[in-house]
């Protein structure tokens, strides 16, 4: 297929897009996604889960029904957990890990580990736990290190992402604004990295609603590459366009959401059609 040809079915592409959307994206590149269109399990995750907690897929996403049952005395209710290990990243020089989830459950029981929980471990001495209820997000770093807390708009989703830039630095970034950072205790991902997400009840009812869980090594700044793989394909493309349209990402003052500096090509601090238009030129035609 001519370069003409790739790139006129690429725009023809774009405008099913623009009206339909993306329907699945998996693993590539240096990037690994779970956009909620097929349940963890089918993408590599390793599941566990514990009593009978009822799930689905809704529109794209992962949606968790879960109640304390009479399987064990509570706090140990309904649970469902996901993990992967990160052995392929161990020693990059930059990490990051992003996931959109909304909790309706009570903040009382993240005391508990509930509703949801993100973890990024290893058999070092760096973790990254976090806890996240209906109106508040908690960060566990270390026992032995201050507990962050933080309060959420309720009953609604919300984007977190952590990045990581080996021994030197953490950002944690909540809706795209930076809410704790500081010196890790060591770098990450080393000693068997892994990764793992977890809806769960204690003493309350609670549905939790993951729309996804990405993470990788982060993209340049500027490079129209999400995925670090190289070239300009479909597959960068559907992140773009979630960076064009501001899709689930909220309008940021004096800067481009973290998320999506990668996508201002030009760049002039914003994510729009110039930047789709410079994409077009690099477009490749492969996936």
């Amino acid at each position: 297929m001519s370069t003409s040809q790739s790139k006129s079915r690429f725009v023809r592409w774009i405008l099913t897009a623009l009206c339909c959307g993306w329907m699945g994206v998996r693993v590539f590149g240096q990037i690994v996604s779970f956009e909620g269109t097929s349940f963890p399990e089918i993408e590599g995750w390793v599941r566990s889960s514990f009593c009978t907690p009822v799930r689905s897929l809704q529109g794209g996403w992962l949606v968790e029904e879960l109640e304390p049952k009479e399987c064990f005395a509570p706090p140990s209710g309904d649970r469902d957990t996901y993990r992967l290990p990160l052995d392929e990243y161990d020693g990059v020089e930059s990490f990051f890990a992003e996931w959109r989830v909304e909790a309706d459950g009570n903040r009382t029981e993240i005391t508990w580990g509930a509703p949801s929980a993100f973890a990024l471990g290893s058999f070092g001495p760096v973790r990254y736990t976090f806890f996240i209820a209906r109106d508040q997000a908690k960060l566990n770093r270390d026992n032995l290190l201050p507990i962050v807390f933080v309060d959420l708009a309720p009953d609604l989703p919300h984007t977190h992402r952590l990045e990581l830039y080996a021994d030197e630095l953490y950002i944690w970034f909540i809706d795209g604004r930076i809410v704790d950072s500081g010196i890790p205790e060591g770098a990450f991902p080393s000693n068997s990295p892994r990764i793992n997400f977890q809806s769960q009840s204690a003493f309350l009812p609670c549905t939790v609603k993951w729309d996804y869980v990405r993470y990788g090594t982060i993209p340049f700044d500027g490079s129209g590459d999400f995925d670090s793989d190289g070239d300009h394909d479909l597959r960068d493309f559907y992140f773009l366009h979630e960076c064009i349209l501001g899709v689930d990402r909220p309008i940021m003052r004096g800067g481009v959401d973290p998320g999506c500096l990668w996508a201002d090509v030009n760049p002039d601090g914003v994510i729009d059609l110039i930047d789709f238009a410079e994409f077009q030129i690099a477009f490749t035609g492969s996936e």
